[in-house]
C-alpha cells in the first residue's frame, strides 16, 4: 500500500520549537528580566539562537522532503491524506459521474487514494474529451 513519505515529526518538531522561541522571547520581556542583569539576557539569547539553529534544521528537513521531485507521490503531511473510499462511497461516485466507468474500480481506488476521487473524476473528463480525437487517430492509422 502506498505511504507518503513522513513529514509529521519535522512539523511538530517545527511546532514545538517555534514555541519555545516564543516563550523564551516573551520571559526576556516580561517582568522577570528585571534584576537579572546582562549575564541572564546573554542566557536567553543563546538558548533562542539553540532554537535557531533547530528551526532552520526542522525546515531543511521539511524542505528536502518536498523539494523531491516526484510524479504520484509528493510528500504531505498526514493531515493532507485522502481518506479511502467505502464501497458506498464509490457506487455513489459512478452513479454521479458515469465518465468514471471507464476505469476498473480497483484502478478508482488506488488512484483515489493518492489524489484522490475528485482528480480522478477530472481525469476521466479528460479521457472522454479527447477520445474522439484518440480514436479517430487510432482508426487512421489503422485503414493505412
Amino acid at each position: 500500500m502506498y505511504q507518503k513519505p513522513d513529514l509529521n515529526t519535522p512539523l511538530a518538531n517545527l511546532r514545538t520549537n517555534a514555541e519555545a522561541w516564543k516563550t523564551s522571547l516573551a520571559r526576556h520581556a516580561s517582568e522577570e528580566r528585571k534584576g537579572k542583569g546582562l549575564a541572564w539576557d546573554v542566557e536567553l539569547m543563546e538558548e533562542r539562537d539553540d532554537l535557531a539553529a533547530k528551526i532552520v534544521e526542522d525546515f531543511g528537513t521539511i524542505d528536502d522532503e518536498m523539494s523531491k521531485v516526484r510524479i504520484i507521490d509528493n510528500s504531505a503531511p498526514a493531515a493532507w491524506s485522502v481518506d479511502r473510499l467505502t464501497d458506498e462511497q464509490l457506487a455513489a461516485c459512478k452513479a454521479d459521474w458515469p465518465e468514471l466507468g471507464m476505469f476498473a474500480d480497483d484502478t478508482i481506488r488506488r488512484m483515489a487514494d493518492v489524489v484522490g476521487i475528485r482528480m480522478v473524476r477530472a481525469m476521466a473528463q479528460e479521457a472522454v474529451r479527447r477520445s474522439p480525437a484518440v480514436l479517430s487517430a487510432i482508426e487512421a492509422r489503422a485503414s493505412k
